[in-house]
């Protein structure tokens, strides 16, 4: 990280108490805006610590959840270190918290609670379906959002299972981001009232959110989401194809590239022919579009296909792997991959920031050591690094 690189949350504390994804992640982005953000675990730690995979004994999720943060130790079941816990989030400009509702009335740490210590405080409560109604107080999970929220029935094959969005926690991610969203709105009004407020964020909603124009469609055209595998429902062609070594996708969005497309497929009367001469009857007769688009694809490379229908302004991508994906010079240029040392698991390979500021850069710092920071940060409250509060609550 660039030493010059503060963000333009320099000068915002933040307190985390939040565990797995979509709380540490709305964390994370906010470290990487140069908040300062203290993450606070219990004796037992974070559980993703041990979710597989893991890099020298730590969870790979854990260290990309976790960067820009310092990490601190509290057991806040204890009287002390609920005590402890109000003194930090008395310091603190935002506070991020996701267990299940009522969880966090039980260790004392409600809006109404810390509002009395800090009126100022942005308080951030991540839920898994909101915090009234029948569902309020169940447990939820990535891939059981992805099927409460109709996502899942969406993807895949025609024809083949409901599958969700594997191995990215799609909905957690979704979920930080809104969340974030929210916590910066909340910030720029407390600029006007002086206040701070409660935000209320659920997975839920952030995955309502993400579907809106297949929510659009259903309500307004009547047209119910199913699986398509790579199809879109509103544009032909607009999927991938298999050439004769890759997947590619294509897109064809408007007349001009319609046309480009037939030329680069070599087969310019089909802008002609009336079956598809619009994108409205390209999408109603698309079987037998790609029935005929899809043999000439595959008798050539992708990297013919690439260059070809890039000639012809023609949008297109390579189905990369991740792996070749990393090292693409597009990606390498703009620092879209950060790689960072860190002391106990060696170099980690995590996402760089995605936002570029031009007088307030901003940066990737590695996570630090569950605890590392607990003597640092809890002697700071008394004002001493050796005080008995900080060793009491270090687990």
């Amino acid at each position: 990280m660039d030493p010059a690189a503060r963000g333009p949350l320099a000068g915002i504390r933040v307190m985390d108490v939040s565990i797995m994804a979509a709380g540490p992640w709305t964390g994370a982005l906010l470290g990487m805006l140069g908040a300062e953000v203290i993450k606070v675990e219990p004796p037992a730690g974070d559980g993703t610590r041990w979710v597989m995979p893991t890099q020298r004994g730590m969870g790979t999720n854990f260290i990309a959840m976790n960067v820009n943060k310092k990490d601190i130790v509290i057991d806040m079941k204890s009287g002390e270190g609920r005590e402890t816990a109000m003194a930090l989030a008395s310091t603190c400009d935002i506070f991020i918290q996701n267990f299940r509702v009522g969880v966090i009335e039980k260790l004392g740490l409600d809006y109404e609670t810390l509002r009395n210590v800090s009126p100022r405080l942005i308080y951030c409560a991540i839920s898994g379906f909101g915090e009234t109604g029948p569902l309020a107080r169940a447990g939820c999970a990535d891939p059981i959002m992805q099927a409460f929220s109709g996502f899942a029935r969406s993807n895949g094959a025609p024809g083949d299972e409901v599958e969700a969005f594997r191995f990215t926690g799609f909905i957690d991610l979704a979920t930080a981001a809104v969340a974030t969203e929210a916590i910066l709105a909340a910030l720029l009004e407390r600029e006007a009232s002086g206040e701070g407020q409660k935000v209320e964020v659920s997975m839920l909603e952030a995955a309502l959110e993400i579907q809106s124009s297949r929510i659009a469609e259903l309500l307004g055209a009547g047209l119910v989401p199913h699986a398509r595998g790579s199809e879109s429902p509103a544009i032909a062609p607009d999927r991938a194809f298999q050439s004769q070594d890759h997947e590619i996708f294509v897109t064809a969005h408007d007349d001009a590239e319609w046309r480009g497309f037939c030329a680069a497929i070599e087969q310019a009367q089909l802008a002609e022919d009336p079956r598809f001469a619009t994108n409205r009857l390209r999408v109603a007769n698309v079987p037998e579009l790609y029935a005929i688009v899809a043999p000439l694809v595959r008798a050539r490379p992708a990297i013919w296909w690439l260059r070809v229908f890039k000639r012809h302004g023609v949008p297109c991508g390579l189905a990369h792997h991740f792996e070749i994906f990393r090292h693409h010079s597009q990606v390498a240029a703009n620092d879209m991959i950060a790689r960072l040392d860190t002391r106990d698991w060696g170099e980690v390979s995590v996402a760089g920031v995605p936002w570029h500021f031009e007088r307030t850069p901003c940066g990737v710092t590695p996570p630090a050591r569950p605890g590392e920071n607990t003597e640092e940060i809890l002697g700071a409250l008394t004002g001493s690094s050796n005080s008995g509060t900080a060793a009491s609550v270090r687990g």
